[in-house]
């Protein structure tokens, strides 16, 4: 009941701000480039190199309280990225309100690097994390839980005749988790294989570069390179 009254009397500022993020992709493009800037102060401080890139890691490591929490606002900035980016792309909105006054469509190069660019930022703050199998438990306990609310006694009683229903919960819960946890592993790994290729800091340097020159052509001119380029 709780979350229904919230739903229903903060929508419409929810609403408004997602609607605000996918017409200002120019914005999220100059903020990417912020983030790509301490990618590229955090991952040129741990590897104590510009070009380096494979070490060993250093146990004695540390980085600034500062430099880890931009790190980790990335994960924020990676999901409105690729919001901004498919909502664009989706439903052919421009990236920002000037570029709308001279090209009153999207510009499909900046869509495609906002999602790109999000789903590596997403994926940065948890590369040491299982997320596999943290998906698998995911998975494995909503199955679970909802098929403990929505089988009937009677089904219940029926089973009860074959196996005791909650080894049948523990069973299920056990062969999704795994399925689950095996299928994203692949997938999640090559997204994290991206994810840290992108922020090795010669390319960090470069996506830094881009996205302040796009995001300021983008927000305060109305242009874009890729639409120069043409």
């Amino acid at each position: 009941m709780i979350c229904l009254i919230l739903q229903i009397e903060y929508w419409p500022y929810i609403s408004a701000f997602f609607n605000w993020v996918a017409e200002s992709a120019g914005i999220l493009v100059l903020i990417t480039g912020f983030i790509a800037l301490t990618w590229l102060g955090f991952e040129r401080k741990r590897r104590g190199s510009f070009l380096k890139r494979k070490i060993e890691e250093d146990k004695k490591f540390d980085i600034t309280k500062f430099l880890r929490v931009l790190s980790y606002l990335g994960l924020i900035v990676g999901i409105l990225d690729i919001w901004a980016g498919a909502a664009g792309l989706i439903l052919n909105i421009p990236p920002s309100f000037k570029y709308g006054d001279i090209t009153p469509h999207a510009d499909h190069f900046t869509c495609i690097f906002l999602i790109v660019i999000g789903i590596a930022m997403f994926f940065k703050p948890i590369n040491d994390l299982p997320l596999s199998s943290i998906l698998g438990l995911i998975a494995g306990t909503v199955t679970a839980f909802i098929l403990a609310l929505l089988i009937p006694n009677t089904a219940v009683k029926w089973i009860a005749n074959w196996i005791d229903p909650k080894l049948l919960l523990i069973i299920i819960f056990i062969i999704v988790t795994a399925i689950v946890a095996i299928t994203t592993k692949f997938y999640i790994k090559a997204l994290q294989v991206i994810s840290k290729f992108l922020s090795w800091p010669p390319v960090a340097f470069v996506i830094m570069l881009f996205s302040f020159i796009q995001g300021i052509l983008l927000w305060g001119f109305g242009l874009s390179i890729f639409m120069n380029l043409l």
